[in-house]
């Protein structure tokens, strides 16, 4: 008979001196142990409670919380077990039906609740739709910024991502047409183009009616799907933004994402596939029971059914633009010489590019410990590539009695840096921390080879003429 003792301690044997690294797929294991993409630098404490301009989800204040409870409530207080019990299929029928109505309003076309595929956010919409199509070794091409957790969804299933820049007209795709042409030369299978076509994430841009068309026709030629990912459409300030890429094209050849994340609540987690009924029938395959929280998803859809929709709607726009306009003035007294953005129609984000070539993982690291949170650039592009001189400032979350004394002190990491490093880059200081180094290593030369005093007075001289040109303010 086995003895229990005696296996438990083999177990933790074995175990205690293992990482699950060791057992990691080739996908996995990179990550494990590093920072998170929203992890603050473990070696800072901020000098005073954090604000923060890194956050992207919805004014706390805001939240529709007695309408959600009453959905909620008329869902449990139904009879029988239909909302306690798995959903198969495309999701409950009436918030299918309330999105192709609510479709077909906004965009003048004519669609069914068999068009749409519930999902846990837009994140669990690109998940399905990517373990559906992509094989290791599949590119998919992404805007250069783009979200850091899409990438995670792409590399998760062995994708190849490859990147093509921006612009404030959106994607640039004279660029596509060339690196699209430049994989098929290299025999690559490329599955998809993800672009988040309006108000994008993190820069704030949205795809010009011009580039629109013109991304179509490119993926029509090179026989690739677009993958629009519109989670911060319906956030328009004062004018929408051009039709989606699925109306232009009737649905060919374009799968849509939507969320309820950005305009209601992100913990409500109700997502959608839009997207043709033959492409929803292949994505529900790979689906199973693998479904939502069916209590939370059918009082969601009361929500919707009571039309307290629209009107939270409206409303959130008049709350994101009075923040975006109380913000950007804020930001242009207090850091307007440091940094370029331009102002978004919609949306969460400013996207700033630093002026002077400054640092801006350092500046990061400084506004954290001055007690200002916001995003650096270098995380929203592959490693090693640009953006590296800019920075995403969100003003969706943080509280708008905060957005002055939140810019106020985004100011000071810039004028720490620039008092510490007069022309502006850190280059600069490299180079002079680079002769600091060779002049003390002659003095420690001239010492080694029993040289004159003078000699090593002169050395000495040279290094301190060097510091002080290098920090002339200590």
């Amino acid at each position: 008979m086995t003895d229990l003792n005696e296996l438990r301690g083999k177990l933790a044997r074995r175990w205690q001196t293992r990482s699950p690294k060791d057992v990691a797929n080739q996908l996995s294991a990179p990550l494990y142990g590093g920072a998170g993409d929203w992890d603050l630098p473990a070696d800072i404490t901020p000098k005073r409670e954090l604000l923060y301009l890194a956050v992207g989800i919805p004014d706390t204040a805001s939240l529709p919380r007695a309408q959600l409870e009453a959905g909620s409530r008329r869902i449990h207080n139904q009879k029988g077990d239909v909302a306690l019990r798995y959903d198969f299929g495309q999701g409950p029928s009436g918030i299918r039906r309330w999105l192709a109505e609510h479709r077909n309003r906004a965009e003048d076309i004519t669609v069914t609740e068999d068009w749409f595929q519930m999902t846990n956010g837009s994140s669990g919409a690109i998940d399905l739709i990517v373990r559906s199509l992509i094989n290791p070794g599949d590119v998919i091409i992404a805007e250069n910024p783009t979200y850091m957790g899409t990438l995670h969804n792409f590399r998760g299933v062995g994708a190849d991502v490859r990147f093509v820049s921006m612009d404030r007209q959106g994607l640039c795709p004279d660029e596509l047409d060339q690196l699209l042409t430049g994989l098929r030369h290299e025999g690559k299978t490329v599955k998809l183009i993800y672009t988040i076509s309006a108000f994008h994430n993190p820069t704030g841009y949205t795809l010009s009616q011009e580039r629109r068309l013109a991304l179509i026709d490119i993926a029509c030629r090179h026989d690739v799907l677009i993958l629009d990912d519109e989670a911060y459409r319906e956030l328009w300030f004062d004018t929408p933004p051009p039709p989606a890429l699925f109306t232009l094209t009737g649905g060919y050849g374009v799968i849509t994402t939507g969320t309820f994340s950005k305009t209601v609540a992100t913990g409500i987690r109700v997502g959608f596939i839009h997207a043709r009924p033959e492409f929803l029938a292949l994505f529900g395959r790979m689906r199973f029971a693998m479904g939502q929280n069916q209590p939370g998803l059918r009082g969601f859809g009361e929500f919707l059914k009571a039309g307290d929709y629209e009107p939270h709607l409206r409303k959130m726009r008049d709350i994101y633009r009075e923040k975006r306009d109380i913000l950007h003035a804020a930001l242009v007294r207090e850091v307007g010489e440091y940094m370029d953005w331009q102002v978004p129609d919609g949306g969460f984000y400013f996207w700033a590019t630093l002026k002077k070539n400054m640092n801006v993982t350092a500046l990061w690291r400084t506004a954290i410990e001055e007690g200002i949170a916001v995003n650096p650039g270098t995380g929203f592009s592959e490693p090693g590539t640009p953006p590296s001189d800019c920075i995403r400032i969100a003003y969706a979350w943080t509280p708008i009695e905060q957005l002055d004394e939140a810019a106020h002190r985004l100011r000071v990491p810039f004028e720490k840096f620039e008092r510490y490093t007069p022309y502006g880059t850190p280059a600069k200081i490299a180079d002079f921390l680079g002769q600091y180094v060779e002049r003390g290593a002659r003095i420690l030369n001239i010492e080694a080879r029993g040289n004159s005093p003078e000699e090593a007075i002169d050395a000495v001289s040279e290094v301190s003429e060097i510091l002080h040109s290098a920090f002339p303010h200590i």
